[in-house]
């Protein structure tokens, strides 16, 4: 079973599979508080389901690429089990991940989108470094802007 806060059909905005029409699947359930985290409405609600009825939910879509976000993923042990078998049925996936989990042990098949935790997020201590990431983003949270530097 695994804890989903929702499951959606749109179009990628981020990382070099920009522009793909996707199936986002978010994790319920978050290790960290990131002070700019804008699903914060993912650290609690969500049900549990199986591994088979996310599937079932995720062909009625018809893309072929599904993105695991949350929440952190990797806080539920069965999203391994998921990833595994999208990966068998012939679909594209990626895992985008707080970076502070180990996901060595991520299907190599999945591309990992680790979020690195900058000083302003809250959680700058929180990178696990024992393997590096495929993609990894980094959220600018802090900027001074002059009025001079305006015109």
């Amino acid at each position: 079973m695994i804890k989903i806060n929702e499951i959606f059909h749109s179009i990628q905005g981020e990382t070099s599979w920009v522009g793909w029409p996707t199936v986002f699947v978010r994790t319920s359930g978050c290790n960290l508080r990131c002070r700019y985290c804008d699903t914060t409405y993912a650290y609690y609600e969500g049900g549990p389901r199986s591994v088979e009825s996310i599937i079932v939910e995720i062909q009625t879509h018809g893309a072929k690429y599904v993105c695991i976000t949350g929440g952190e993923p990797l806080l539920q042990p069965d999203i391994h089990i998921l990833m595994r078998n999208l990966c068998d049925l012939g679909y594209k996936v990626s895992l985008e991940t707080g970076g502070s989990l180990d996901c060595t042990t991520v299907d190599k098949r999945v591309k990992k989108i680790i979020d690195v935790k900058t000083p302003d997020s809250g959680a700058a201590d929180s990178f696990n470094v024992k393997k590096p990431p495929i993609q990894s983003r980094f959220f600018h949270c802090q900027q001074r802007i002059q009025i001079r530097d305006l015109f």
